[in-house]
C-alpha cells in the first residue's frame, strides 16, 4: 500500500511542558498516510465545498474569479478545512479552484 510521509501535531498526553517540538501538551509526529485514504477524502471535501459554493458566481459588480482554501491533514488521514485566521505553527494544503474559462470566450 503507497503512503505518504506527513508530520502532524498530535495530543500527547505525556507531555507536561513546552520544548522545540511539543506546544500545550501537543508533539510533532511522521505518520504515514495511506495514499487511496488522502485522495478519498481530499476528492470527498474538494466536491463538499464546490456544492456549496456553485450558486456564488457575482457579488455585486465583481465575479468571482478564484477560490482559495486551506485544509489541514489529521494523523488518521483526515481532511479538515482551516476556518481561522490564527494559524500559527500550523502546516496547511492550499486548493485553489479557478473557474475554467471557456474555449473562444471569456469563461
Amino acid at each position: 500500500m503507497e503512503t505518504i510521509p506527513f508530520i502532524v501535531s498530535v495530543l500527547d498526553e505525556n507531555v507536561a511542558s513546552k520544548g522545540l517540538f511539543t506546544c500545550s501538551g501537543r508533539s510533532l509526529r511522521l505518520v504515514e498516510i495511506p495514499l487511496e485514504q488522502l485522495k478519498k477524502n481530499l476528492a470527498s471535501v474538494s466536491s463538499a465545498m464546490a456544492e456549496a459554493l456553485q450558486g456564488i458566481k457575482e457579488v455585486g459588480r465583481f465575479r468571482l474569479k478564484e477560490v482559495n482554501l486551506q485544509v489541514e491533514i489529521s494523523a488518521e488521514g483526515g481532511v479538515h478545512f482551516i476556518g481561522t485566521a490564527s494559524m500559527e505553527g500550523k502546516g496547511a494544503i492550499t486548493l485553489k479552484f479557478e473557474e475554467p474559462v471557456a474555449i473562444g470566450g471569456k469563461g
